[in-house]
């Protein structure tokens, strides 16, 4: 198989005596062990570079001449993207390739012909996407506002000419032409059946199938839907918060840095009775410190109230984009927005969301009775603005959280997730030095993903640290390139650095970006993650090995292009890895001393982070369950509706708490939904988060049967076989297989009952219903 790339692994200017941070002198690792429980590794000098490359950039590349100097190769190895002119030529070159391919579906008419449309419309996507993908990172990480200005045009346009296939009614003929004819069809791969299936839903979708006057009513409610997601997105930072009257004197609980910014925001006046206050905006940075430290109940509910009232002209939005939903759902023959979005789902219909959000309450209820318990000794009494002061003041008695940044630099983190992955499905990572021009910021590392026989699978960027040219995003994946074989493309073939050669065919490699807004590095020290950060930065890994693993031979349907109720599950099984002790040993060790993590800490913070997590997955049940009901079939649409909807979720007996159920209320006056901006994105689908922790926590029990700082299991989770049948089962189809089929394979291992697996397998209400009595996820 020929490499990717020959030019070199990243040098290290620690490549020989010793590292010194802050004054303290650091042994190299390559000359000892890790002195960890559980699992003795020898550092390989892959080892080394790949934590130097993240822990000492100035002694690696940051500031080196390769990212200032040389002529530029392209922007992510891609040789039409070298400046913000060339970006957009390339832009309409792959409109071109779009044309010609399109010319090719419309004019096929031979057996061989009709059997390559699949095949041809997948090219066609991959051609956009390999341009308009990049054009959305650009826009979001490139400091160059040229090449921001480039990537704006660039994806509108595209953005317009691919509306514009979506509703091609040429196309979406001859597509199901070819599905319905036996002849065309019985030669077809089960994957590219998938793909076919795939294809024609999303035209459908665009309402291609309809009447002239349908299909003018779904355009119309398109660009209405659109327009106001904008709006009610934008209703977020316009309206002014309420302000509350707060006695001075009420504030001494609070931080004292808090308190200055009030007093120095908003002046102090004396009232009629003589009582000096302060009037108090009710935004979330106020609510967040009055609701968790005031001691008056009169000021944390006045402060939630105001801070929950939520602006009429949200609301509004929101009520607007709920209603042209349920329009659009009907105009193509869905009875709900909700039925629609769930029609390709794991789900499939909200009569099993329902069941299995209902099997998690009733699991749940207990664990909130319990919490509720301990947090008062009248919990009846406890309100909605009183939950975050109990809770603070009983944190507040256990001390102050171990902080474990000191012991995960960056690179050491990297470094033991390059084992996680070598332990699981013989793949490493391994720094390699970009070329000039190929990657957007000095920060940015390339890192390689190599399988055990040296054979390159892909490439991983990351881009992690937070700066002023960087969009806001929070942590991000994408897919700058779907893996997808190339040697039997349709007229044009690919040949450029990104293929590669393997069992006789060639092989487009996947290309993802990493994107975080970790804080940057202190002088004299590696960068230090969070333990927030380090789930985080295993979550997204998960992702990006889906990518590198998941190729099936098709763009649409690889790596991470799977449903969204089963995206997530393979990162989420990730933040299981991270919390593990026996994977804690390959890397977790302090940056000064090099000593272990102690599993005391660990242990002390996963027993905080449990006693109310009970809270959370009672909010997250809540948030899904209303989502539900927004996108149902039955909308009430007088004025205020959607406020209706909230009262009468807060009263569902899904939500009781039998010893506090007031915590829980709703409080007359307030709209919370005029917050819940994940309706835009996920309508319909909010769910997802809670049924990926839910299968990936049985996958992580059942298959990799894994170990828990909490539990003092000693299981060691790092199996060989049970990440071969985690890959061979599931992450190799990325969306290329039925989900329910790769979870029944990966979990019929012996560990569970033959008539679970069977009925699993089926993807039904029942599937759902079991799903539902498994056990909580850990929030």
């Amino acid at each position: 198989m020929q490499r990717l790339s020959r030019h070199g692994r990243l040098w290290s200017a620690a490549q020989h005596g010793r590292l010194a941070y802050a004054g303290h002198a650091v042994q190299r690792m390559s000359a000892r062990r890790l002195s960890t429980s559980g699992l003795h590794e020898a550092v390989r000098e892959d080892d080394v570079q790949l934590r130097d490359a993240f822990d000492l950039p100035t002694q690696t590349t940051l500031g080196s001449s390769w990212f200032h100097q040389g002529r530029p190769t392209g922007l992510l190895m891609e040789a039409r993207f070298v400046s913000p002119t060339s970006f957009q030529q390339a832009g309409k070159e792959a409109v071109a390739e779009a044309e010609s391919l399109v010319a090719r579906v419309l004019n096929a008419s031979s057996v061989t012909e009709r059997r390559q449309i699949v095949k041809c419309l997948d090219q066609l996507s991959d051609a956009l996407c390999r341009v308009m993908d990049v054009a959305e990172l650009v826009r979001q990480v490139h400091p160059d506002s040229s090449w921001q200005t480039a990537a704006e045009s660039v994806y509108g346009e595209m953005l317009e000419f691919m509306n514009g296939l979506n509703t091609h009614v040429g196309l979406y003929t001859k597509l199901v032409d070819a599905m319905d004819d036996p002849s065309i069809s019985k030669d077809f791969s089960a994957v590219e059946h998938e793909v076919a299936r795939s294809f024609r839903r999303d035209f459908e979708r665009s309402g291609i199938h309809l009447a002239a006057s349908a299909h003018a009513r779904f355009v119309e409610l398109s660009s209405r839907i659109h327009d106001r997601s904008r709006t009610f997105l934008r209703s977020q930072g316009l309206a002014p918060a309420g302000t509350v009257q707060v006695p001075v004197d009420q504030l001494h609980t609070l931080p004292a840095a808090v308190v200055t910014e009030m007093l120095q925001t908003h002046a102090v006046r004396t009232r009629s009775d003589g009582v000096a206050v302060v009037d108090v905006v009710a935004d979330d940075w106020a609510a967040q410190y009055v609701l968790r430290d005031c001691t008056d109940s009169r000021v944390r509910e006045a402060v939630y109230c105001a801070w929950q009232r939520g602006a009429s002209s949200a609301v509004q939005s929101l009520e607007g984009l709920l209603e042209d939903r349920l329009a659009l759902a009907r105009t193509v023959g869905f009875e709900s927005f909700a039925h629609m979005t769930l029609d390709d789902k794991m789900a499939r219909t909200p009569d099993h969301v329902d069941e299995f959000l209902r099997g998690l309450a009733m699991q749940a209820q207990p664990r909130w009775d319990a919490v509720a318990q301990g947090l008062a000794c009248d919990p009846r009494a406890i309100r909605p603005w009183d939950r975050d002061f109990y809770v603070g003041r009983q944190q507040a008695k256990m001390g102050a959280l171990p902080q474990l940044a000191e012991y995960f630099s960056i690179g050491r983190v990297v470094m033991g997730l390059s084992r996680v992955f070598s332990h699981l499905y013989g793949v490493t990572l391994r720094a390699t030095m970009p070329q000039p021009g190929e990657i957007w910021h000095a920060d940015v590392r390339k890192l390689e993903a190599i399988d055990e026989h040296g054979h390159l699978l892909g490439v991983v960027y990351c881009d992690v640290f937070a700066r002023s040219s960087k969009a806001h995003v929070g942590a991000a994946h994408f897919t700058a390139r779907c893996a997808r074989r190339v040697d039997d493309d349709v007229g044009h073939v690919t040949c450029d650095s990104t293929v590669v050669e393997r069992d006789g065919m060639r092989f487009q490699l996947p290309v993802v970006v990493l994107i975080c807004n970790f804080p940057p590095p202190a002088p004299n020290a590696p960068p230090l993650l969070s333990w927030a950060n380090v789930e985080t930065i295993f979550h997204e890994m998960g992702h990006a090995m889906h990518s590198m693993l998941g190729q099936n031979g098709f763009h649409n349907v690889a790596g991470t292009r799977c449903p969204v109720d089963f995206v997530e599950l393979p990162s989420v099984l990730m933040e299981h890895f991270a919390r593990s002790p026996h994977v804690l040993s390959l890397f977790a060790s302090h940056y000064k001393t090099n000593e272990p993590l102690p599993l005391g800490l660990l242990r002390q913070r996963a027993d905080r982070r449990r006693r109310f997590a009970a809270l959370d997955l009672h909010a997250q049940l809540f948030m899904s369950a209303l989502d539900q009901r927004y996108h149902s079939a039955q909308l009430d649409v007088r004025p205020d509706w959607s406020t209706r909807v909230l009262a009468q979720v807060h009263s569902d007996p899904m939500f009781e708490c039998n010893v506090a159920q007031s915590m829980f209320a709703h409080v007359e006056g307030t709209r919370w939904q005029s917050r819940f901006t994940h309706l835009v994105g996920y309508g319909a689908s909010y769910y997802s988060y809670l049924l990926d922790r839910v299968l990936a926590g049985r996958i992580w029990d059942r298959v990799f049967k894994g170990d828990d700082p909490s539990t003092q299991l000693s299981n060691n989770p790092l199996s060989r076989e049970a990440g071969e049948r985690f890959r061979k089962e599931l992450l190799r189809w990325g969306g290329g297989r039925d989900p329910w089929t790769c979870l029944a394979a990966v979990l019929d291992n012996g560990e569970s009952p033959h008539h679970e697996i069977e009925a699993i397998s089926k993807g039904n209400k029942s599937a759902m219903h079991i799903v539902g009595t498994w056990q909580l996820p850990d929030m």
